[in-house]
């Protein structure tokens, strides 16, 4: 059996776009020649988010916020979207302090690490989010949320967390994709 081929791309049309995302209807044709129309979802931007730890490194910050779109208060990280031409680790940064009052003391390749990519949903189209680890998290503002977003701020250990992912408490693709980049990193037991 042979590797699959890439699509080729006939023609594409916008449906929907909002602030957050666009959807778009392609025309392709599919490897044996046939013609096939595929529905695309993609995010206005490219997200980041951070795990970060407390100063001894032996508890992780996590958010508790209700999503709309599974119905349920979940557990997440910080995290959010890059302005077009943002550096990803400046924006990391700044989504953790708006949304929890937290940053680092120190901004170093020893403090603040990139971790990874992951896709949201190949599937549906080609959002990626960036994840960063932060070390040596101190509460240094009050946090200024979006319109929409209620978070609550909750210290965890890193049993914990891998406990709870293991169970299915934790189900967020961010936050057991951080889990699995540290752990394959040794950077947590």
């Amino acid at each position: 059996m042979s590797e699959p081929s890439v699509w080729q791309t006939k023609q594409s049309q916008t449906v929907f776009q909002n602030r957050w995302i666009r959807v778009e209807i392609d025309d392709v044709l599919l490897p044996n020649g046939n013609p096939y129309e595929y529905t695309r979802v993609n995010i206005n931007g490219v997200g980041v988010g951070v795990i970060g730890f407390n100063s001894t490194g032996n508890q992780i910050l996590l958010e508790r916020e209700y999503r709309h779109g599974v119905g349920e208060v979940v557990w997440q990280c910080p995290g959010g979207l890059a302005q077009p031409g943002e550096d990803l680790q400046v924006t990391a940064l700044r989504e953790l302090r708006e949304e929890t009052g937290y940053a680092p003391t120190v901004i170093s390749p020893e403090n603040v690490r990139y971790l990874g990519k992951i896709w949201d949903s190949p599937p549906l189209g080609h959002s990626c989010n960036h994840i960063f680890a932060v070390w040596g998290l101190e509460l240094t503002r009050q946090i200024d949320p979006d319109e929409a977003e209620f978070v609550t701020c909750h210290w965890r250990s890193v049993a914990w967390l891998k406990e709870a992912i293991r169970s299915g408490e934790v189900a967020d693709r961010f936050v057991v994709s951080a889990v699995s980049y540290l752990l394959l990193n040794n950077l947590i037991d």
